[in-house]
């Protein structure tokens, strides 16, 4: 569950993380694993290591710092929406988010720790 709620953060920082230069990123998280994994910067688990490499060498490459909050899965109303392909529900709840979606990059990109 920990590499599924991970997958996402990493797939902002990849697609966003030039624009974070300078700047503090907090991820609120509703899985407590997650959360104590990106505090602590490692895993015992490989795939999950790849993502965190990925992760930090992301943040390091486009000088932004990651942190991460826990927040109750029952306020984590937008990322739920987007979860269950909720679409509709996601655009009521997330006013700010823009209308053409950005195409996410495949997994053996992500996991790829090279850049």
């Amino acid at each position: 569950m920990a590499f599924l709620e991970l997958y996402p953060i990493v797939v902002a920082a990849i697609l966003w993380g030039k624009q974070w230069c300078g700047k503090k990123i907090l991820f609120y998280c509703d899985n407590a694993s997650t959360v104590n994994i990106i505090k602590k910067g490692r895993s015992k688990e490989p795939c999950i290591m790849k993502l965190m490499r990925r992760l930090t060498m992301c943040a390091v490459f486009n000088n932004f710092a990651v942190f991460s909050e826990h927040v109750p899965g029952a306020s984590n109303t937008i990322a739920d929406a987007l979860s269950r392909f909720q679409i509709h529900k996601f655009l009521e709840l997330a006013l700010e988010a823009e209308m053409d979606p950005k195409p996410c990059p495949p997994l053996f990109e992500i996991l790829w720790t090279a850049q």
